[in-house]
């Protein structure tokens, strides 16, 4: 079973011993053509499809993608048990969330403004009440944060640690997300890219929305 094709149809006939119909119809798909694709190699399922054919097959999600390691999945009771050495691979949830862009917001308080520039899928432990998922505009924070990126932010977490990632609001730029170090008496916004000056702001002129909150993760490619 050299290819994701041959995998996925030795867990429909191999061990759940269906036919492509009722595969398709326990994945929620209408057309029974898909399946077939699938394991003819024409396409490939997105993870999500990948997460439910490893469940319903109860196979190992890195065998199912590389073919390699532990088939079966076993539960951390049946490891005990069983005395095998194998790791249980659990498929993520995934949400879909909304993303803003950076501009347009006439204060803190209104971030994000307007209607969602885009929507992604990302791994459910990822999302939470207050986080705020920005797609990022321009290059000051490369190489660790690209022009394009989607930035998770949460809101809630506005504790500064001095070296850490926020987005924060300045009133002559609006959103930005830079690197901030926390001296007594200033706060210094520096961005990754050196070619990009530092901004330096008196505690005393730093108001309470200044900071809009923490960047938890970035999403990108390079």
């Amino acid at each position: 079973m050299s290819t994701l094709g041959e995998r996925i149809k030795h867990i429909r006939d191999e061990l759940l011993h269906i036919n492509q119909a009722a595969f398709a119809n326990k994945l929620g798909f209408s057309r029974v053509a898909t399946i077939s694709d699938y394991e003819k190699n024409k396409r490939s399922p997105d993870i999500q499809t990948l997460c439910k054919i490893a469940s319903l097959g109860s196979v190992s999600l890195d065998w199912l993608l590389t073919g390699k390691g532990p088939m079966f999945v076993y539960s951390a009771k049946e490891l005990k048990s069983t005395g095998e050495n194998a790791h249980p691979v659990y498929c993520e949830e995934y949400v879909t969330v909304e993303v803003y862009g950076m501009a347009g917001s006439r204060g803190p308080k209104e971030f994000p403004k307007g209607e969602p520039i885009d929507a992604v899928s990302i791994p459910k432990r990822d999302y939470k009440d207050g986080m705020v998922v920005i797609r990022v505009e321009g290059d000051s924070m490369e190489p660790s944060i690209l022009d394009g990126a989607t930035v998770g932010v949460d809101t809630r977490d506005r504790h500064l640690i001095s070296g850490k990632l926020y987005a924060v609001w300045l009133n002559y730029e609006g959103a930005t997300i830079k690197r901030v170090f926390v001296y007594p008496d200033r706060i210094v916004l520096k961005p990754d890219n050196p070619t990009f000056p530092e901004t330096t702001i008196p505690t005393k002129n730093i108001g309470e929305d200044f900071i809009i909150g923490r960047v938890k993760w970035v999403y990108q490619r390079y």
